[in-house]
């Protein structure tokens, strides 16, 4: 008989531990799956923020924020009449404000097609108009340029632009075309051809341009 109730225990005490596993397994899963739950919120806030600024579109660019900040995208972002806008917005008739804009376009040149038909075509429509009006001094705008680019010294502290590449790239394109006074050829081929530090370092888009210039 004794033997019987000890056994009868054993058996009520095993029954009470499984319960107790019972119960904790629950728990253990409630646990679980709210620690599953908890780096989902913040990741659900993570991807709606992230997705806000890829279904707006960009904001729009002006000339103004193109020339103070100048780009490849901004100056694409302007749109295929970027061009006929940043000419509209020069003052043509003076050469300091030409020389500024010509950099600001030609900073942003790259090998890169749609880029550079961008830099090209705005070039071309900014110096068509400069060129062609009575009140444009020419020889002034090159002497101009030729400072900015650090080619020519100055009595005034301009400072030179961080790099040539653009510009001569650029450059590479305007003598070719019909609106540039070939008068002007000459005096950038002496410059260009001076040894200079900053030529030095663009040595490819350099001899491009000297290549170009004794072809006019």
């Amino acid at each position: 008989e004794e033997e019987e109730e000890e056994e009868e225990e054993e058996e009520e005490e095993e029954e009470e531990e499984e319960e107790e596993e019972e119960e904790e397994e629950p728990l253990q899963v409630q646990e679980r799956g709210q620690g599953e739950q908890e780096p989902l919120t913040p990741k659900k806030i993570l991807e709606e923020y992230d997705s806000t600024p890829l279904s707006s579109p960009l904001p729009p660019v002006d000339v103004g924020t193109f020339l103070a900040f100048p780009s490849p995208e901004k100056l694409l972002r302007l749109g295929p009449k970027c061009s006929t806008l940043i000419m509209q917005q020069t003052d043509t008739s003076d050469t300091e404000k030409v020389v500024t804009v010509f950099l600001k376009i030609s900073s942003v040149f790259k090998d890169e097609t749609v880029v550079k038909t961008a830099v090209c075509e705005t070039t071309d429509a900014l110096m068509r108009e400069a060129f062609s009006s009575a009140n444009f001094n020419s020889d002034a705008f090159i002497t101009s340029l030729l400072i900015h680019m650090g080619l020519l010294k100055s009595e005034d502290k301009i400072r030179a632009v961080p790099s040539l590449y653009g510009p001569l790239m650029t450059l590479n394109h305007m003598v070719q075309q019909d609106y540039f006074p070939k008068s002007l050829a000459p005096i950038l081929l002496a410059f260009v051809t001076k040894p200079n530090r900053a030529l030095d370092s663009c040595s490819f888009a350099r001899h491009s341009l000297l290549q170009t210039l004794h072809q006019l």
